[in-house]
């Protein structure tokens, strides 16, 4: 199944930064511990943070709008997550609404892996949202479909980022690196293009990156 996160509330990023860490055990946590958690702050401005409010314009497929906020992915993970490796999953799809005309595509993939395992010997825990936002009405943004979940990623990944740094050097000086399959783990996030429908939901008419995604695994349906 293709999981597209809409919304990513507060809770479930510490669940994620447990996960990636192997916290294991279940805890009451303190008002100091609840104090001290890093706050997103001024990343999350509308008007100018600089994490969301690039995101926070009209990106069809296609149009320059979502060719910014493809530049401001690449750009932002260059400059501050500089470990993590990009990729993209470029493909084109005709829609209801243009006819025969090729509409580009465009998945964005960040992933940060221990540095010491290879291609296909690593498990990883995967983040997923969509960027598009939708063709109508005209100049809809999509605050929380899904500009807001995407951001919420970002920062998530920057929260564990460094922690993930510690963690896998003491495993290296320790030795033990390596040692089995729960120390292969890695983070994923998946920033997926075309989620929205350009005139009525249906099964060709929706998903096209999930799909396209999906389909580079050998699988051929998507729920």
């Amino acid at each position: 199944m293709a999981l597209l996160v809409h919304f990513i509330p507060g809770w479930m990023i510490l669940l994620i930064i447990f996960m990636v860490l192997d916290v294991t055990a279940l805890t009451p946590l303190s008002d100091d511990t609840l104090r001290n958690l890093p706050s997103a702050g001024a990343d999350f401005d509308i008007k100018n943070g600089a994490i969301l409010s690039p995101i926070l314009v009209p990106r069809v497929p296609g149009t320059p709008g979502n060719l910014a906020v493809q530049k401001h992915f690449v750009d932002w993970f260059t400059t501050h997550l500089p470990k993590w490796t990009l990729e993209y999953q470029n493909s084109t799809s005709t829609t209801p609404a243009t006819g025969k005309k090729q509409v580009p595509f465009t998945n964005i993939i960040l992933t940060r892996d221990p540095p010491w395992t290879k291609p296909g010997d690593v498990g990883r825990l995967a983040l997923v949202a969509h960027y598009d936002s939708k063709l109508t009405p005209a100049g809809f943004i999509g605050a929380t479909d899904s500009a807001a979940p995407c951001a919420m990623m970002m920062h998530a990944a920057r929260s564990v980022d460094e922690a993930l740094t510690k963690k896998w050097a003491a495993m290296e000086a320790e030795g033990i690196a390596g040692s089995g399959l729960e120390d292969e783990k890695g983070v994923q996030l998946l920033l997926l293009d075309g989620e929205e429908a350009f005139v009525s939901w249906t099964d060709t008419d929706s998903l096209y990156g999930a799909r396209y995604d999906w389909n580079m695994f050998g699988r051929t349906d998507v729920n």
